[in-house]
């Protein structure tokens, strides 16, 4: 049994192959009230240049789409998502309204202030550094750009057998306290989910 939690706590990590594509599913169901937020909270505008940290099977990546910004990137750790989402969205990319790269959030390939708006979803558990991570957003937001982070939170996350592998948990505090440090400044914390999941707006200091 263990190794069968072991082997789904991964895929929700670094979706891949068949069970990639099923954990991928499974999160687009689970997910829906966290895209719903981002969308009502990135308020897009078709100068917008976007950015989705780990986009998984590229279903909010489509969403966003059609209210057409003016470039939506994406980055992701996963090749296996990465071939996929390039395969769906093949003339997005020919059209050069989208592009997605294999990069984790501490080592992304965009110049410093460079990207209006970005989000991530459910992804913060896996990144190898806090701090990095975050001082990473903020050199390749423009100034005034914002950065929606939403998670499931710590309490909830404990109850699940699968979170014991593989998962980094934090508190909502220790987020906050590391994307501040980073120079962002925390707009808003708002629950989705009562106790179940938030949302974390920061916003890069106007210069």
């Amino acid at each position: 049994m263990k190794k069968i939690i072991r082997y789904i706590a991964g895929q929700f990590g670094k979706p891949a192959g068949f069970g990639g594509r099923l954990s991928t599913f499974v999160m687009n169901c689970l997910n829906q009230k966290m895209y719903r937020s981002v969308e009502k909270n990135l308020q897009i505008k078709e100068t917008d240049i976007l950015l989705d940290i780990g986009f998984g099977n590229g279903y909010l990546l489509r969403r966003l789409s059609k209210q057409n910004p003016q470039k939506l990137y994406g980055v992701e750790i996963s090749k296996d998502m990465i071939k996929a989402v390039g395969q769906k969205n093949k003339v997005l990319i020919q059209q050069e309204k989208m592009k997605l790269w294999e990069a984790d959030v501490e080592n992304m390939p965009f110049e410093e202030s460079s990207i209006d708006k970005a989000y991530t979803i459910n992804t913060i558990y896996f990144w190898q550094d806090l701090d990095r991570g975050f001082f990473e957003i903020n050199r390749i937001l423009k100034s005034g750009g914002i950065f929606l982070n939403v998670l499931y939170v710590k309490e909830w996350l404990d109850k699940l057998p699968v979170t014991q592998y593989g998962f980094s948990k934090y508190d909502v505090e220790q987020i906050t306290e590391a994307a501040a440090k980073s120079g962002l400044k925390i707009e808003d914390v708002f629950e989705i989910q009562p106790e179940k999941s938030v949302c974390i707006i920061a916003r890069k200091e106007q210069k």
